[in-house]
């Protein structure tokens, strides 16, 4: 008889049989009871879950002529015609290798006959994103607008390849990894069916393997099913077919690791060697245990996290109990990188023995185990020896130190050794093999085992706190000194010095004279007969410049000239900030512009501020009617007039508020009539 792969004759017959995949089995069972059926669907997920499983017990229960609770009955003439291939309505393809255009051009040719006898013509495409673009095209009008007798089960393990217009045209259903325990569960079913003897600890290896995937430990069933013949199979021999290290050669070698023992890890190479191991595969296994070291640390329930038996774990434990969760990252980063080195190493053998010695040599090492204290020492052990003087009598004895984790072999505290003297030399450090970027190194403490016992280890108690140092802060002399000479230099190092920018000739032309005011001191004596000081002359006004004069009489309209320029800027490239600033008012004053914006958008001032391209465009705007402005600011109307802030002259006539009646009167009437009016300064 014909030997049938397990994978196959186990193949799921009914929804029933479908393991795990409870959201995708429901639904469609649930649409096949109310006859919903859809046009297109498409199953994702990774490989062995069930996808194309699924798909041929679905085409057969749409068509199944005595369903039973959504499930085919698989007796029927249309059920034995999908499973025996004989029906031609249920066509299955693999778009591997029929991905051209003709070959979807043939389907959409097909698919508006009606089907011979079963009720929908059922397309099954498996790995659909292997399709060609044209291909894609071609099927898309199709399943937009099937007939009514079509349906199309799309099954891909890589969905991100496929169009979006495909995928929006399908009901998507995605299928998750099997779980450990189910694919234990289904192994034992098919174990017992096949009189196939193996152990539970061998079931957990397959599965652990299958990494979430049925066909894959199915297959690996199989195959050691074939091997072992008629003895039981073991976890070794699923380790030794698989070519997979078991977790006690990990434990040995992340020991030697972490310990630093070189010595000891080309002999375990050396086995990995002989043995055929695949260097990648181990480098990519005892990278993921070091990665259960790190999680037996962080979580407090690990045998939830860790695919392993109770007796690994407990081992995983004891051995990152003695190290940390820093050495255990540099190891996994490590190792991560390697495997890349591997891939195109011409000698990977010497690249994974290199690295692994570089690694023992730079790594933080760990002490070993702890060796308890001889109890077995004899008493007379305990006297000095010549060298060493005998304690004074009245001297209180010592105690004897506990043993720690971290110290190293212990010695029986009844020998003391005296330790050589020997000159003060420099030592240097060992020869690095590499300049890796690692955590620095534990301090060596082999020297411990030559010391006498009674001399305390120092504890992180006794270690003294380093204060941290300020820097000195320097005195006015010393400040003094680092002043520049030069006026030049020295307002330019003076921190509240402001920059007046370029003085052109148009603005030396329109600035005020300065008139320097004189004040009395209060300590002036005051002559007799006379309260108060006399009051200072009036300055008299400067002389003004015909240029000044056309400036000032030009000034009324300035402001809104530069308003109405910067809110058409606005409304062409900022029509957002536009909205809520054509309601802004601008005015300068001592070199500064002001935009003063309604009180009710306070909230959005802020964005006006942080935005660089407007505040640069609203002063090079204002700059051109008044070039000595350098300060742009934005600001409420109620802020505005909280600080009180100085409105320049010509503002105020702008607004007529400092003007009488009279010369409001005449400005009404010289607007109605066109009148052109100059305004006198100083009336």
């Amino acid at each position: 008889m014909e030997h049938v792969a397990l994978y196959r004759l186990y193949r799921p017959m009914n929804f029933d049989d479908i393991v795990e995949q409870e959201h995708a089995v429901a639904a469609l069972r649930q649409s096949v009871i109310l006859g919903k059926i859809g046009h297109a669907y498409l199953f994702c997920g990774t490989r062995g879950t069930g996808k194309t499983s699924i798909a041929k017990v679905f085409s057969r229960a749409i068509n199944c002529q005595h369903p039973v609770n959504g499930n085919p009955c698989n007796e029927c003439e249309i059920c034995k015609g999908v499973i025996d291939g004989s029906l031609l309505d249920v066509i299955e393809m693999d778009a591997a290798s029929n991905n051209s255009v003709d070959n979807i051009r043939r389907i959409c040719d097909e698919v508006m006959f009606m089907p011979a006898k079963a009720k929908y013509k059922v397309y099954i495409i498996d790995e659909v994103h292997m399709l060609s673009t044209g291909a894609f095209n071609a099927l898309l009008k199709t399943l937009e607008e099937p007939p009514a007798h079509a349906v199309f089960l799309l099954a891909t393990t890589e969905p991100h390849r496929i169009p979006a217009t495909i995928l929006s045209r399908c009901q998507r259903y995605d299928f998750r990894r099997i779980s450990n325990e189910s694919i234990v569960k289904r192994l034992s079913f098919i174990a017992a069916k096949q009189n196939i003897s193996i152990e539970p600890d061998a079931l957990s290896a397959i599965a652990t393997i299958g990494d979430g995937a049925l066909r894959d430990s199915v297959s690996l069933l199989d195959q050691v099913s074939t091997t072992s013949g008629a003895t039981t199979i073991t976890r070794d021999d699923i380790l030794r077919i698989t070519g997979i290290v078991d977790e006690a050669f990990l434990n040995k070698f992340a020991t030697a690791l972490l310990e630093g023992r070189a010595a000891d890890l080309l002999p375990l190479c050396r086995e990995l060697a002989m043995d055929g191991r695949d260097l990648i595969r181990f480098t990519l296994d005892l990278a993921q245990y070091f990665r259960n070291l790190l999680v037996t640390q962080i979580s407090p329930n690990p045998q939830t996290l860790i695919e392993s038996t109770s007796s690994a774990i407990s081992a995983m434990k004891a051995l990152a109990s003695r190290t940390d969760s820093t050495t255990l990252l540099f190891f996994i980063s490590r190792l991560s990188d390697l495997t890349n080195e591997l891939k195109w190493s011409p000698s990977p053998r010497t690249s994974f023995e290199i690295m692994m010695l570089r690694l023992a040599a730079r790594g933080n090492k760990i002490a070993p185990p702890v060796v308890p204290p001889l109890k077995s020492a004899a008493p007379e052990a305990a006297a000095p020896t010549p060298a060493t003087p005998a304690p004074a009598p009245e001297a209180e004895p010592k105690e004897e130190p506990q043993v720690t984790e971290i110290s190293a072999i212990a010695v029986a505290p009844e020998i003391k050794v005296e330790p050589e003297e020997k000159p003060s030399e420099t030592v240097t450090p060992p020869p690095v093999l590499d300049d890796l970027t690692a955590p620095p190194p534990a301090p060596d403490m082999d020297f411990m085992a030559t010391e006498a016992p009674d001399i305390p280890m120092p504890s992180d108690d006794d270690v003294p706190e380093e204060v941290p140092q300020e820097d000195p802060v320097p005195d006015a002399r010393e400040l003094a000194s680092t002043q520049p000479t030069s006026p030049n230099l020295h307002k330019a190092f003076t921190s509240d010095h402001v920059s007046e920018g370029q003085k052109t000739n148009l603005a030396k032309a329109t600035r005020k004279p300065d008139v320097r005011v004189p004040e009395i001191p209060g300590g002036i004596v005051v002559p007799d007969g006379q309260t108060e000081a006399a009051p200072a002359p009036k300055a008299k006004p400067a002389p003004v410049s015909n240029l000044q004069k056309v400036i000032h009489n030009n000034g009324g309209d300035a402001f809104s000239a530069a308003r109405n320029e910067f809110l058409d800027y606005l409304k062409k490239d900022y029509t957002f900030e536009y909205m809520y600033m054509c309601d802004c008012k601008l005015t300068w004053a001592d070199q500064s512009v002001w935009c003063i914006m309604p009180d009710s958008f306070a909230q959005s001032i802020g964005d006006i501020r942080d935005n660089p391209i407007i505040m640069t465009h609203l002063l090079s705007i204002c700059q051109k009617h008044e070039p000595s402005l350098i300060h742009v600011h934005v600001t409420t109307q109620q802020e505005f007039d909280k600080n009180g802030t100085s409105v320049s002259s010509d503002q105020k006539a702008q607004d007529g508020s400092n003007q009488p009646d009279w010369v409001k009167a005449v400005e009404k009437v010289s607007e109605e009539n066109g009148i052109p009016l100059t305004h006198v300064k100083d009336m």
